[in-house]
This record gives C-alpha cells, sequence and structure tokens, in this order.
C-alpha cells in the first residue's frame, strides 16, 4: 500500500507565497478577478498548491496571449482585472512576443513574472538571467525588468514573501483605471537552488503548542489542509501542528496564514 502522496510546491516555493498573494488581491478587489495560467512548476496554480487560482492552460507563454485578448473587451462591459502569470525563463522562451503585443494593443492586464532565478521544472538549465550559459561559462544578465521597460510596459518588483507588500502592490494596480500592460516581478530565488548554492535558512520555525488549537482552531487546520507546506505536518498524538523540520526551510511564510499566531518564526542567529 502506497500512501496517498498529492501533488505540491516543495517547502519553501515561492510560487505558494506568489498564488497566496494574488488570491489575497483578487478576493480584497471583490471584481472576480481572472488569472491566465502557464505552464511551468506554477502550472500547479490549477490546483490546491496555487489555491485553485489559475483558469486558464495552454502552450508556453499562451498565458499572456489569452489576457491580451480579455484586456480589451472593457469596450463590451467587461470589468474583471485580468492577471497572467509566467516563469522567468518561460518569459524569455515565449513571453515576450505575448508582452509586445499586449503593449501594441493596449490591452488592460497584468503579468506577474515569477522570477525564480530558475529553470526549475526541467532541469535547472540556465537562461539569459541567470548570468550562465550552458556550458557553465558566465555571461552577461539580461534583466527581466529592462526588457519590460523597453517594451514600454511599467514594472512593479516585490518579495513574494512579503506577503502583505505583495499583497497591497498587485491590488494598487488592479484598481488603476488606465489601459495597457502591466508587469508585477515577484523575485525570489527557488528554494532548491537556494539549497544547492548553501544559502542559509533565514527562520527557525516552531508550533506554540499552547497556541494552537488543532481542530477547535475555527480555520479548519488553514496550516495543513490550505496552506499545504510540507514543512507543517500533524502531530498524531496530540492532533496539533508541528514542523518537520527536516523538511522545513525557513522560509517563514507559514507565520502569515495562522489566525491564532501559533506558528512563530525566529531569525536564525538570533
Amino acid at each position: 500500500l502506497i500512501p496517498n502522496r498529492p501533488i505540491n510546491f516543495c517547502a519553501g516555493c515561492p510560487h505558494r507565497a506568489s498564488f497566496l498573494a494574488i488570491k489575497n488581491a483578487i478576493q480584497l478587489d471583490g471584481r472576480n478577478g481572472i488569472l491566465c495560467g502557464d505552464v511551468g512548476c506554477y502550472g500547479l496554480g490549477f490546483g490546491a498548491p496555487g489555491f485553485f487560482q489559475s483558469r486558464t492552460a495552454h502552450a508556453m507563454g499562451s498565458g499572456i496571449g489569452v489576457a491580451n485578448g480579455l484586456g480589451n473587451l472593457k469596450k463590451f462591459g467587461f470589468d474583471q482585472p485580468v492577471l497572467a502569470v509566467i516563469g522567468d525563463s518561460t518569459f524569455f522562451h515565449a513571453g515576450i512576443p505575448a508582452l509586445v503585443n499586449g503593449v501594441y494593443n493596449n490591452a488592460k492586464f497584468i503579468l506577474v513574472i515569477l522570477d525564480n532565478s530558475a529553470t526549475a521544472m526541467t532541469g535547472f538549465q540556465p537562461h539569459p538571467s541567470t548570468g550562465q550559459v550552458a556550458t557553465g561559462d558566465p555571461a552577461r544578465i539580461v534583466q527581466l525588468e529592462e526588457v519590460c521597460r523597453g517594451i514600454g510596459a511599467p514594472v512593479a518588483i516585490c518579495d513574494p514573501f512579503d506577503l502583505v507588500g505583495t499583497t497591497k502592490t498587485l491590488l494598487e494596480i488592479m484598481k488603476q483605471e488606465d489601459a495597457g500592460a502591466k508587469v508585477v516581478i515577484m523575485r525570489h530565488m527557488c528554494q532548491l537552488v537556494m539549497t544547492k548554492r548553501r544559502i542559509p535558512q533565514k527562520y527557525k520555525m516552531r508550533v506554540d503548542s499552547e497556541k494552537c488549537l488543532a481542530d477547535s482552531c475555527g480555520c479548519d487546520r488553514n496550516c495543513t489542509r490550505v496552506f499545504g507546506c510540507p514543512g507543517i505536518v500533524v502531530d498524531q498524538k496530540t492532533g496539533k501542528a508541528v514542523i518537520d523540520y527536516a523538511i522545513c526551510t525557513g522560509c517563514g511564510l507559514c507565520a502569515d496564514v495562522c489566525p491564532t499566531g501559533a506558528i512563530i518564526r525566529k531569525e536564525e542567529g538570533v
């Protein structure tokens, strides 16, 4: 018998934070915004790992193309905010022409580039903003923000692990009335790359067992059922949440989702 292991983002994956910020911004905006998905690790945005936010999926780069069409429907009474999500590698591979088309046709949408400094889904091949070529030799870094601004799109840059700040940035841009494609770069390095480079974890996480109310919390186990990071598990004896230190990467995001403040982060070395 094989235990059920649902598909998930890695522990500490910045895409979990990005989709949570997108979900929060869409809910706070209140107009049932539409997120056009794409192909990559963040393709999990259609399911539980991405909080069921992505609505469309086609070929690489096509999320921006679909957003182009939806972003030109205001003349027909369409008022829902339109967002498209794409990774840094996929943007260089197949997203640039679609962004050019969006700027050229004055389509109203927000392009969210999930910049995790990696081609994570298919083997960590280098791409134009990683600073090296396929042989491993150093290369000139092509900055995502410079490409987008050169095309003519305004750019905002944020760290998705700053959940409040990232949500606020998205919400403010969603409320702007002027047409045209806008770009938000959510920049945080892939956790697997950080581990490979031996970058130390930022926080030491723990659960205060006195504050964790388990099934009596009222959130229906938001930390393990909805948030879903594999670094948080349920203690079968107490029924309360605990940190699995073999998996936890110390990203600290889970502290932002516990309604009782039972998950506590402490900076390493402090």
